[in-house]
């Protein structure tokens, strides 16, 4: 069984990473993310029966984005929410601080839209990924905030492809997991998740 979070497949991730590695920003120190989109009236947002709330619907992305640039080393979270009228969350921040100093937010929600843009800061300049539940594009500044670079992504069938192909690999090499999400990885969102909620009491009738 894997987590079928297509980010964590496709092709801009390495191509985040290595941007990254090559030192074009310089020294990480700081990354945002956010997605939200006018989604309040849809049922399955709503509806606590249906493990309804921004978190988990479109929350998991901006985590996601963060946890693929800075890890797993958490030392802290401080967050906040805002309830719909049954009780999930509306919309959210949430800090995050890790052992190395580095720190993150994330926000997510479903009152309306958000430019949907995951940044990373460094010590050199700064890297935008647009549309950071499908980057579109990656735009690469200096310290004077000066574009240096525009990466556009490979063009895609559908967007799934790469998680098929990383499961294809795996299930030929007798694997049990894909390298890209491994389940130490899926229980560890998962976990981050439910203590998110927790935080917030927000609590599903079927727990």
């Amino acid at each position: 069984m894997g987590e079928a979070i297509w980010t964590r497949y496709m092709p801009s991730r390495k191509i985040i990473d290595d941007a990254i590695a090559a030192g074009k920003i310089g020294e990480v120190n700081f990354v945002t993310a956010n997605l939200g989109y006018n989604i309040q009236h849809v049922r399955r947002l709503t509806d606590p029966e249906l493990a309804g709330g921004a978190l988990l619907d479109v929350g998991i992305y901006p985590l996601s984005f963060i946890a693929m640039i800075l890890g797993d080393e958490v030392a802290s979270v401080t967050s906040s929410c805002v309830k719909t009228e049954t009780g999930v969350d509306a919309q959210n921040a949430i800090v995050l601080t890790y052992k190395n100093g580095k720190m993150a937010i994330a926000h997510s929600g479903m009152l309306g839209p958000t430019e949907q843009f995951g940044i990373v800061y460094g010590s050199k300049g700064y890297l935008v990924a647009e549309n950071i539940n499908n980057v579109d594009r990656v735009w690469i500044y200096d310290n004077e905030r000066k574009l240096v670079e525009a990466i556009d992504m490979p063009e895609q069938i559908t967007g799934f492809e790469d998680e098929v192909r990383a499961s294809m690999a795996a299930i030929r090499e007798g694997k049990i997991e894909c390298e890209q999400m491994p389940h130490s990885e899926i229980l560890r969102m998962m976990e981050q998740m439910d203590s998110l909620r927790e935080a917030w009491g927000i609590r599903y009738p079927f727990e």
